[in-house]
């Protein structure tokens, strides 16, 4: 008999865990090689594209994460998650109205989902639509007044825009 034990292949589950924890753990290259090669072994699996989506997101690929979200989408085209990474990486691309498009539908689905109206109010504001973002932001306050960023932004636009934001 054989003196070492024989190492089983790792399971679809145990190597999602692993891409997932080298990327918590800051090993992003480490995390994004693993979840690649789990999401080309196994194409359906949502919660291994979006992981690898948000790393490939977090170091600047954007088309790349645009990819993997399309990819997670087409298997769960109605899930709010989803969505919201897509326009964030649409947003980063300067691709607003897409993001805009794509944070509505986020709406239509769950109206109170949250960060929603954050990101909308960062499109808008991006597009220079101060009166839309600051009505986005009342919204998000409204349903999540622990929003600390949601505040945040609320400020610096009353700040830099003062008695206009009301205007437009």
């Amino acid at each position: 008999m054989w003196p070492f034990k024989r190492r089983e292949p790792e399971s679809p589950e145990d190597r999602f865990k692993q891409g997932t924890r080298a990327i918590e753990q800051g090993h992003l290259a480490k995390g994004i090689d693993i979840l690649t090669e789990l999401t080309r072994d196994e194409p359906t699996n949502i919660e291994a594209a979006v992981n690898l989506g948000a790393a490939r997101f977090t170091v600047g690929d954007f088309g790349a994460a645009e990819r993997e979200f399309g990819r997670a989408l087409e298997h769960s085209p109605d899930n709010p998650k989803i969505l919201l990474n897509l326009a964030a990486v649409k947003s980063s691309m300067e691709r607003l109205d897409e993001a805009i498009d794509l944070l509505m539908r986020i709406l239509e689905i769950d109206p109170q989902f949250r960060d929603c109206h954050y990101n909308l109010a960062i499109a808008y504001w991006r597009k220079g639509h101060v009166p839309e973002a600051m009505a986005e932001l009342e919204l998000e306050l409204a349903l999540h007044p622990d929003h600390k960023l949601a505040r945040e932004l609320a400020t610096q636009i009353r700040e830099r825009h003062g008695g206009a934001v009301g205007q437009q």
